[in-house]
């Protein structure tokens, strides 16, 4: 009999098993072995593994689950009542019975807290408690006081179902079926406590049936024939019952898809060890708001480790202060590892990113090269100046830094971002929450992404601040001239040449402009002629300065934002 179980890197989805296992492990105090390729860990850590696995999710994202909206209020209530309600106002009022309908109440008739009630040896009825709050309402002559009472009944109340949640027990199930419903269904779907034809009640139970004790009966058995070998470890086994159909995007059902395999004859089946390690694909990603990350470091287990563990500490982090942004996390991630000379020798870190539009789960590749990883070492203040920019388009509202980042992965320029970014600062520009500096700081960003990809050579890397300088002096001179409100054509012109590519076009359009300022042509636009990245370089730029001068930006206040 096995005593020791060894798990070597392989594929991507293995290897986040491999760093969900060992953050299990390390959460729950059990020893292991790391080394280059590979992880070890005794037999005796599955014992309770059920509860390890559960755990380490609840702790770790607490801070993001539904039952911590419940208990978190518990603050509140020790604030009102520490001051004697001094300070309890009309905005309190309207917290308080925000809460009572959009979390208390909200959240407790769920399903799956229905569910996780009758797990529960508690009779309290929570939900019908919750039921028995009354929206506090101000009638025109009343003042905040008239209603203090009826506020210190319904915090009584609250304080009630938050004791409730907050025990042992009811945390162990209420917040178990948080994590179960929006971390671990990420990961894997339709088998064990997500299956909803599941026999077993209590989710603990169920993990254990399907995925634990399978593993101790495969070390523990004697059988000696065994005819087929796991299709990840290459382990023997005695049948092909435990295939991948239960992972997101990625299995198949056998039975009703056997063209997908070669010949009509499924040969894909891991072994009852190898499924475990996938239940904790889930504890490998990080997950927040229905889109997770996995940076698949494969040099080392270690690496692997420490890299998607900073980017699970910095989205939570980030989460706790309401903001959320996965590429900030993993740039900031990056930056910090090459700052410590962690050096990467390969030039294909795999990134992969999960979504789930609806309700269709989604995998996205992307490699990250030692160019791409020195544009983010290079760009880290022009970066850092984008993180709070934005737009809203329709009714989505985007951040640029994302768009930004993902493109420098995917190794495309930024000349179509940058072009929308300018045409909504002409046309909606109430919808833009940037200013020209930051569109600036992007064209920055653009610039070293060339460069490093070979453009841009014996350039002179001041043509963008000469060229937005230019194009902010000539706007001055047409102000002078009374005849600002001729800019916007100029601009929409100017935008379409360079949309166009139509160095003419966009030439005749500048000569014209800077013959009626009766000024002349900087030669800065002489280089614009050599080719088409220093082209659109110059003319965005240039176009950034025409639209919005420096006295705009101080009157909106929206400099570059950090």
């Amino acid at each position: 009999m096995e005593e020791n179980i060894r798990l070597e890197l392989n594929d991507w989805l293995f290897n986040a098993g491999i760093v969900g296992l060992r953050n299990i492990l390390a959460h729950s105090g059990d020893k292991f072995k790391l080394d280059a390729q590979g992880l070890e860990f005794n037999i005796s850590s599955l014992e309770k593994f059920e509860e390890k696995y559960i755990n380490y999710y609840i702790d770790t994202y607490e801070s993001t689950l539904s039952w911590n909206k419940i208990v978190s209020y518990e603050d509140v209530i020790n604030h009102h009542e520490n001051t004697d309600f001094k300070l309890f106002n009309k905005a309190d009022l309207e917290k308080l019975n925000d809460y009572v309908q959009k979390t208390l109440k909200y959240y407790l008739k769920s399903k799956s807290y229905e569910a996780a009630y009758n797990l529960i040896e508690n009779d309290l009825n929570v939900e019908k408690l919750a039921k028995s709050i009354k929206k506090v309402k101000l009638k025109k002559k009343e003042k905040i006081q008239d209603k203090i009472q009826a506020v210190k009944d319904i915090y009584r109340t609250i304080r009630t179902i938050i004791n409730y949640c907050k025990e042992v027990e009811s945390k162990k199930y209420l917040a178990g079926k948080n994590v179960i419903y929006t971390i671990i269904k990420n990961g894997w779907n339709g088998v064990c406590f997500l299956n909803p034809q599941t026999k077993e009640k209590d989710m603990y139970i169920d993990y254990r049936n399907y995925f634990v004790e399978p593993v101790q009966e495969y070390i523990n058995s004697e059988e000696k024939n065994l005819n087929y070998n796991c299709f990840v470890c290459d382990r023997q086994m005695n049948n092909m019952n435990n295939n991948l159909s239960f992972l997101n995007s990625i299995g198949f059902d056998v039975s009703r898809k056997s063209s997908h395999v070669w010949n009509f004859n499924n040969d894909v089946a891991v072994c009852p060890i190898c499924k475990l390690i996938y239940s904790c694909v889930p504890a490998g990603f990080t997950y927040i708001h229905g889109k997770g990350i996995y940076v698949n470091d494969n040099q080392s287990v270690d690496r692997a480790i420490t890299v998607n563990n900073k980017i699970k500490s910095e989205i939570i982090k980030d989460y706790k202060q309401n903001r959320v942004n996965t590429y900030k996390a993993l740039v900031n991630t990056f930056k910090e590892q090459i700052n410590d000379n962690y050096k990467y020798e390969l030039s294909d870190i795999q990134v992969i990113r999960y979504e789930n539009i609806n309700d269709k789960d989604i995998y996205r590749f992307n490699i990250l090269s030692k160019k791409v990883l020195q544009v983010i070492s290079n760009s880290k203040d022009d970066l850092d100046s984008i993180v709070k920019a934005g737009f809203k388009e329709v009714k989505s509202y985007f951040y640029i830094y994302e768009l930004v980042v993902d493109r420098i992965f995917n190794n495309q320029n930024l000349f179509t971002l940058i072009h929308r970014l300018i045409g909504y600062k002409l046309s909606i520009p109430m919808d833009c929450r940037f200013s020209s500096k930051q569109i600036i700081r992007i064209l920055n960003i653009n610039y070293k992404f060339l460069e490093v990809m070979g453009y841009m050579e014996n350039t002179n890397k001041d043509i963008i601040k000469k060229a937005n300088i230019s194009g902010y002096y000539l706007r001055e001179q047409y102000k002078s001239k009374m005849a600002k409100d001729k800019l916007s054509g100029i601009s929409y012109r100017l935008l379409n040449a360079l949309k166009t590519n139509n160095k003419d076009m966009f030439m005749d359009t500048l000569l014209n402009s800077y013959l009626y300022a009766q000024k002349t042509v900087p030669q800065v636009f002489i280089e614009a002629l050599q080719d088409d990245e220093i082209f659109k370089t110059i003319g965005y730029a240039f176009v950034t300065g025409l639209i919005e001068g420096k006295e705009n930006n101080k009157n909106r206040g929206n400099s570059d934002d950090k």
